[in-house]
């Protein structure tokens, strides 16, 4: 980048059309948005807001009723539809990368619904990401979902055409899908879902696929063969995915989850160097997903990483949020008019009263 810009990210709201949420991400979003985008914008600083992932829950829903859900979510918090259409008024980009949670969001219709709503004035303001947001130079995000086998959707740029409509389940969402059934008819269908995964991945290398990461690589401005590697670069194998399944299926009924360390994927580092190889070096990479907020160098490259963690209260690691629910985590990254970029994660706290 050639100009001054400030970018804010935050993720993992889970907004629904309810509000029971302990702590009530739909109503402190609109504080922040006042007090830390509008209320901070110097004039002429070209400002961005990052949803990076599962912002809204539109989970195994299809276009009708995500439009619907879309609809009932802001009409559960007009305060944050106003905080974000004010945003969109004063000029700062709003950018939505899809998560697990909210893939539908890619939908088409569904994204067109968000842009009229968010900024009916312009909806150009107001852009759907369903795989990746690069920066050149300075950053690159995704929600993080696509290298956790169990979330893996291989064929993710399949629901900007029409929604996962003709997706297969990934194998966690498949477990999800019928919460009523036998274990046993649960287990089958993970197991189910690791085979159609597998033939994703094979999907992934025909021709056809390559056509919509052709058309990925122009909308990102990226090397084509950059865009291909890091779209492979973490296969879903069922020898390794069934075990991890197995295991969180065994916890899960006792009440027990696997959350791993505070380190950064090892993914990461690999987005990393594929960028850098294909001359796109970023000087961050930002993913969420794992609800564990971290800032942290990456092994042998100048990338830096940062997890934006949660605002749900499904919290996890050891930052400050874990213990204090008026800390909810978020990214900043100003770049400078010589492109230089400073900044990182930071946790902001609701004014008290």
């Amino acid at each position: 980048m050639n100009h001054a810009a400030r970018w804010i990210l935050l993720s993992d709201l889970h907004l629904d059309g309810s509000d029971s949420d302990p702590r009530h991400p739909g109503k402190v979003l609109p504080e922040f948005l006042r007090r830390e985008v509008s209320a901070t914008q110097p004039p002429g600083l070209e400002q961005h807001v990052i949803f990076v992932g599962d912002t809204f829950e539109l989970v195994r829903l299809d276009e009708e009723q995500s439009l619907a859900r879309l609809e009932s979510i802001f009409k559960r918090h007009p305060e944050t539809l106003g905080a974000l259409q004010a945003c969109a008024a004063a000029g700062v980009r709003l950018h939505f990368v899809c998560g697990n949670h909210d893939v539908e969001l890619a939908r088409p219709p569904v994204a067109a619904r968000l842009s009229a709503l968010l900024s009916p004035g312009d909806p150009t303001r107001v852009s759907v990401h369903p795989w990746l947001l690069y920066v050149p130079g300075v950053l690159v995000v995704e929600h993080g979902h696509l290298h956790h086998a169990l979330h893996r959707i291989p064929e993710v740029l399949r629901t900007a055409v029409n929604g996962t409509d003709e997706v297969d389940l990934p194998p966690l969402a498949a477990w999800h899908a019928n919460p009523t059934a036998s274990r046993l008819s649960r287990a089958g269908a993970v197991a189910r879902a690791c085979v159609a995964s597998e033939r994703a991945e094979r999907r992934v290398r025909r021709p056809a696929y390559d056509e919509l990461l052709q058309t990925e690589s122009l909308r990102l401005a990226l090397d084509g063969t950059a865009v291909r590697e890091l779209a492979r670069l973490s296969r879903f194998r069922t020898v390794s995915a069934l075990p991890v399944t197995a295991t969180r299926m065994v916890l899960a009924a006792a009440g027990r989850n696997i959350h791993g360390g505070d380190q950064p994927p090892a993914a990461a580092a690999r987005v990393a160097g594929i960028l850098e190889t294909y001359g796109s070096r970023v000087a961050w990479y930002v993913s969420a997903h794992t609800h564990r907020a971290l800032e942290t160098t990456l092994e042998g490259s100048p990338t830096r990483y940062v997890n934006t963690g949660t605002w749900s209260s499904d919290v996890r690691g050891l930052g400050p949020d874990q213990a204090d629910r008026q800390a909810f985590p978020y990214a900043v990254i100003d770049v400078a008019d010589d492109g230089s970029t400073e900044g990182g994660l930071r946790y902001w706290r609701p004014v008290a009263g």
